[in-house]
């Protein structure tokens, strides 16, 4: 097998599911990516992208459970792994008879941002800060901090979902000066 990972590509502990459960995807695969690895062994009809803590995690589900059978059957016999940007991406039967996108929580822009603040110096940083990092993108409502087991987060609530939107999509991934 060409994989040179002592991880197994395949794990036999779920019974045979529509839904696919993939891991050690590259950083950000995208739906499209998933679609095109599925597309050979028949309709992809959902995805679920970038789960998981490292967010190299996915899920497909196919239309018909013979295709998902179809798919985890070719690359358990085949020479050559799947593969997405050149990376071995592992197959397995999900747990999961169907994709679930609950689209009343994260799915659907809203006006809170959850904020995870990750460092040995994430406590350091204050609700003044977060203010005058925040408030640049609009008026902030209100700003609420906690300990969780992620690290230090803030809840921070704008006028609108268009003002939090723009304020995550600029600050994602980035880094809060000091």
């Amino acid at each position: 097998m060409a994989s040179v990972s002592s991880q197994p590509q395949f794990r036999y502990t779920q019974p045979p599911s529509k839904v696919l459960h993939l891991r050690n995807l590259p950083w950000e695969c995208t739906e499209e990516e998933l679609i095109e690895l599925g597309k050979p062994f028949g309709k992809v009809v959902n995805t679920k992208c970038n789960v998981g803590a490292n967010r190299n995690q996915a899920f497909i589900e196919f239309a018909d459970l013979n295709q998902a059978i179809a798919m985890i059957s070719y690359y358990a016999s085949s020479s050559e792994p799947a593969q997405v940007r050149g990376k071995t991406v592992y197959l397995q039967y999900s747990n999961r008879q169907e994709i679930v996108n609950n689209k009343t929580t994260a799915d659907v822009a809203g006006n809170v941002l959850l904020v995870t603040i990750e460092g040995q110096d994430a406590r350091l940083v204050s609700i003044d800060v977060l203010h005058l990092v925040f408030s640049a993108f609009g008026f902030v409502h209100k700003i609420t901090t906690f300990e969780k087991t992620a690290g230090f987060q803030a809840l921070v609530q704008f006028s609108d979902a268009e003002t939090a939107t723009s304020a995550k999509n600029s600050l994602d991934g980035r880094s809060i000066p000091r």
